[in-house]
Formats: structure tokens, sequence, C-alpha cells
């Protein structure tokens, strides 16, 4: 009697462990939190039908987003043949909208309002979804809207033109648009702050980060960095905005360092150490007064990029490969255990991350079950 009400305890017990995860609920005990990351790039040109295949083609997997520079000088017309290439490829179009020739002052003052209006205008008829980083890197002393070194533009200026640029589209009643607030990843010039100037929740919808690693490709002294280094300080400011986070632009040069290897590791530590960033958006074009920022500067370079946007992230606990943890996973972990030409996925089953697969790693996926319960 007493062996029989022991076997139907045990046998609740599986059962209650059994109640199957939703994709989303074991997503959440993956040891990769960027696990599903998206990938975009700056072709290197504005992308027509022909250059996003044949990119495709180079880093062996699709673009998730598609980012192309646009000048004020350029209305819709300009951009509608590049955002129908990135459609037509089911990717999403990023629009990094440049003014040149406007400060902030000049923007908050109206000065371009019929220009912003009638863009409003063709965005709300194309109809898509389309991202918008307008005034990017304005930590920085390049950009006419820049606040570093600035005696026109300052934060409350920026923060007034940002939001100019947004009630227009409101007004127009364009909703097809994300609003990117975007910074440079080191505060270049006096003035300047990473989130000094942040707009507000209200007229936000993602932020983002650019940044590289100019290893020693500059006269001025620059240094190979790691992304860390590159990245950390920046990241630790948006984070504190409650919005989503991506990498807008990164790159590597190839002189100081190995640039395969960083753009190994970086990916490697975006994944582990940067779970707020939902994507990563690579600038890759040669600019001879720069460096090469291309995935295929060398050929390592663009070994080591295919891997890192190709490579799968391991389920750790998912032991049949089901994309699910439950007790089946800890029932084939323990037969594997007593008997190890059972077929598994290894991978997931060194839950401790030693190269071994042993009785802690059975613990381990004990507490975990334990855990989600």
């Amino acid at each position: 009697m007493k062996k029989n009400i022991l076997t139907l305890i045990s046998f609740i017990i599986i059962l209650m462990f059994m109640i199957p995860k939703t994709s989303a609920e074991a997503a959440t005990n993956d040891s990769s939190p960027s696990s599903n990351l998206k990938i975009g790039a700056w072709v290197g040109t504005q992308p027509s039908t022909t250059e996003l295949n044949n990119f495709q083609i180079l880093q062996k997997r699709k673009l998730d987003i598609v980012n192309i520079y646009v000048s004020w000088a350029n209305n819709f017309n300009y951009v509608k043949p590049y955002a129908d290439a990135v459609y037509s490829n089911n990717s999403t179009l990023m629009m990094t909208w440049d003014a040149w020739g406007y400060t902030t002052v000049d923007i908050a003052n109206g000065s371009a309002d019929n220009y912003i209006k009638n863009m409003a205008d063709n965005i709300k008829s194309y109809g898509k979804e389309i991202w918008i980083n307008p005034l990017h890197e304005a930590n920085g002393n390049w950009f006419p809207w820049g606040l570093g070194d600035s005696k026109v533009n300052t934060n409350d200026t920026y923060k007034s033109a940002y939001r100019h640029i947004v009630d227009i589209f409101r007004k127009e009643g364009t909703v097809n648009v994300k609003w990117i607030f975007n910074i440079n990843v080191s505060n270049v010039g006096t003035g300047t702050s990473f989130i000094g100037h942040y707009p507000g929740d209200e007229y936000v919808d993602y932020t983002s980060l650019d940044g590289y690693n100019w290893g020693t490709s500059q006269s001025w002294g620059s240094t190979w960095q790691s992304f860390d280094e590159v990245f950390r300080p920046s990241y630790n400011a948006i984070t504190t905005i409650n919005k989503p986070v991506f990498i807008g632009e990164i790159s590597s040069a190839e002189q100081g360092g190995d640039k395969g290897k960083w753009i190994t590791e970086t990916f490697n530590t975006i994944k582990t150490s940067y779970s707020k960033v939902f994507a990563v958006i690579w600038f890759s074009e040669n600019k001879p007064a720069e460096a090469d920022w291309r995935i295929n500067s060398s050929d390592d370079a663009l070994t080591a990029y295919i891997n890192a946007i190709n490579s799968s992230p391991v389920l750790k606990g998912d032991i049949n490969g089901d994309n699910r943890i439950n007790v089946l996973d800890y029932l084939l972990l323990s037969r594997y255990l007593l008997n190890n030409s059972i077929k598994i996925n290894t991978a997931a089953a060194d839950i401790n991350n030693d190269g071994l697969i042993q009785e802690n790693d059975k613990i381990l996926l004990r507490q975990i079950l334990i855990c989600r319960k």
C-alpha cells in the first residue's frame, strides 16, 4: 500500500511538470537573453533589390532591418524606390533623417515645416511602417543640430525641435511611424550628455546607440577597444529610459587588432550581457578617410560575422529540442546519464557550461523545473 501511494505521488509530480510552457515562457530561461536578436545593416549604398539580395547572400541571412540615410534636401519621391525594395524583401525600413542646413532652433521655429509636413503626408499615404531616426548623434559636434560646442543648440532647443517634428506628423495623422531617439556612444564637445536632451517618453518609441571600434586607424590617437569599452557607458545611461534599445550603427576597423575575433566577442557580449538590445544594425561601408567598416573587409571578418548572426542560441535544459523545458527533458537527461549512447541536445544538457554532462546538470535542471512552478 505504501509503495502504491509513493508511486501515485510521483505520478502527480510528473504530471505537474508536464504542463507545457509556451515558447515565450521557455525563452525566459535562455542562457542568451538576446535570443531573437534582429539583424540589420546599412549595406554601403541606398538599397535596391539587387543590393539587398547581394548583401543577404554575402551574410547568409535575411536582413530584418535596412537603414538608409536621407537628407532634408530629399523628398519622399527619393525615398520610395528604396522603401519599395526593402518591403519587397519583407524587411523593415529605418530612415536616418539628416536635417542638413538646419539647427534645432530653425526646426523648432518652423523653418522646415512645409518640408516636414509633405514628408508626413507622403509616408501616411505609403501606408507601411517606417522607423524614423531624426536629429541623430546630437551629443556630438559634427552635425548642424548637434549640441557639442554649439552656440545655438541646447538640450531644450533639441527637445523642442524633436517634439515639433513628431507633432507635425501626428497632426497630419501619420501613425505608421516609429520614432527613434539616438545617441553617440561618446559625448563630444561642451554641452553634451547622453540623455539630457531626451524629448520624453510620449515622443519616442525606440532608443538606439551608434558606436565604432576605430582601432588604430586614426591619426587622432584612436585605440583598439572591445565592444564593452565602446558601448557600456552609453548603454548604462540609455537603459535608464524605459524604451526598447538597439544598436543603430556599429562596426570595427581592421587596424590594431583582430576584427574577426572582435565581431565574435561583440555578438557574444550582446547576447550574454546586453539583454535589452533587440537589434544590431551594421554599418557596412568602406570609408577610406575612416576605415573599412564592411562585414567583408577581410575573409576572417566575414566568416566571423556569418557565424555570429547565424548561430542559433541554445535553450539550456531543452534536452529534447522541442523549445520547451519540462519533465520530459529531465527524464531524458536522467536516461542519458545512465546510457550516454542516447541521442540528446548535448549543448542544452551542459547547463552549468563546464563542458561536461554530469549529475550537477541534472540537479540544475531539476531546480529550473521547480522554479518554473
